[in-house]
């Protein structure tokens, strides 16, 4: 007797555990989404040379611009990721301008470091912003 109560309890719990997925109800366009605002943040984090992050970033914008999200609160967290991944991009290109073009020009310098530490941060709180409606925390953004 104590056998088939013990079958019976391992079928059950096999069956609670298998049935349906951790994402049951998630469109493949909201996963592709999460998806690509989390390898978005990891890549700004992670890769430190301004033009390779500034072309990763591009394929970033490019995917979030070719899907939609499923549900309004998905939709919304998309648009809110894309236009901090843009505004980062162009931070990252005011970084590059200021490395390539401002050796001593102290206005201009000025101006490119002003306007990438705008973008940037702005960029910054956009993203973390899209990463919470989305379920994720995103804490620091290379500084930002």
């Amino acid at each position: 007797m104590d056998i088939r109560w013990a079958a019976a309890g391992l079928t059950t719990l096999v069956m609670v555990c298998g049935c349906g997925s951790s994402q049951s109800g998630v469109s493949a366009a909201d996963l592709a989404i999460t998806h690509d605002v989390r390898r978005g943040a990891d890549e700004i984090r992670t890769t430190h040379d301004r033009k390779t992050l500034e072309a990763q970033l591009g394929r970033v914008v490019a995917r979030l611009r070719a899907t939609r999200g499923s549900t309004a609160v998905v939709e919304r967290a998309r648009a809110a990721a894309l236009a901090g991944f843009v505004l980062t991009r162009k931070g990252v290109r005011s970084q590059i301008d200021f490395m390539e073009n401002d050796s001593g020009e102290v206005e201009a310098a000025t101006v490119h470091a002003r306007r990438a530490d705008l973008y940037l941060k702005r960029g910054a709180n956009r993203i973390r912003a899209a990463g919470a409606a989305l379920g994720l925390r995103i804490d620091d953004l290379d500084g930002y």
